[in-house]
């Protein structure tokens, strides 16, 4: 059995571990509460790895992103009266061009540069969301997001259905950035990493390559906040917040 073999053996199990886990705990809505939380940052720290750990850049706006994509389908939902679905896609497309454009300026940076100017993007976004009254709720937070909108038959009103909902979020997110890493923009990403000089001296368009990675790290973020916002129903400026960005570099 090559090795190949044996990791597709452990994804299958942990899959297979993942469906049945709840099983043993519908009694224990906490434990289904931190293990849905834990798959929601899954996806933001799969964002993340694209751009820090295959392109080389280090972003601390990543919990900034994050808060804009929860914020966005709060708002959109909660004062907007939008539908649930509509809300969510339209969070995740407005998070991603916010992205897009911030990213244009920051990615004219480089290495830690580029770490001290996505830092003051975050705390920025932090600060609009905390002074914001009137749209975020500043302080107070924002309140009443409802849960998603029944799809058929399938309702999302139990911590059980959440859990599932977002565990198929979780292991598209993975499948989406597995596909991404080893397909050839995946090895792109990995060649700026390793030398960017060497990269740009084979024809690659590093700027344009480093901002693709951007904003499918951002994309992943505003994803995860989304399903943060849909989960937990309530949302306050500290998602955005210095310590949210250092929990996901230890994630």
């Amino acid at each position: 059995m090559d090795k190949q073999q044996v990791q597709r053996i452990i994804i299958l199990a942990l899959v297979v571990l993942s469906i049945a886990f709840p099983l043993a705990f519908t009694e224990n809505i906490y434990i289904l509460h931190v293990m849905t939380t834990a798959f929601i940052f899954i996806i933001a720290i799969n964002g993340l790895n694209i751009l820090a750990g295959f392109t080389g850049q280090l972003s601390l706006a990543h919990a900034g992103f994050f808060a804009i994509g929860a914020y966005s389908l709060g708002i959109l939902t909660t004062k907007y009266d939008m539908p649930y679905w509509i809300s969510f896609f339209l969070a995740i497309v407005l998070t991603a061009v916010i992205g897009l454009f911030l990213g244009i300026f920051a990615l004219r940076t480089k290495e830690h540069f580029f770490a001290i100017y996505t830092l003051i993007i975050g705390f920025l976004i932090y600060l609009v969301i905390n002074t914001w009254d009137e749209m975020t709720g500043g302080i107070r937070g924002l309140i009443g997001i409802p849960l998603p909108d029944a799809i058929g038959p399938i309702t999302f009103d139990t911590p059980l259905s959440m859990y599932y909902l977002v565990l198929v979020f979780m292991l598209l997110s993975v499948f989406v950035a597995r596909r991404i890493v080893h397909s050839l923009l995946g090895r792109t990403f990995i060649s700026i990493r390793n030398s960017e000089e060497l990269a740009q001296t084979i024809g690659i368009n590093t700027a344009l390559n480093k901002l693709y990675a951007f904003v499918i790290s951002v994309v992943f973020a505003a994803l995860s906040g989304v399903l943060y916002a849909s989960f937990n129903r309530f949302l306050g400026p500290e998602i955005a917040n210095l310590p949210m960005v250092f929990n996901f570099l230890m994630y």
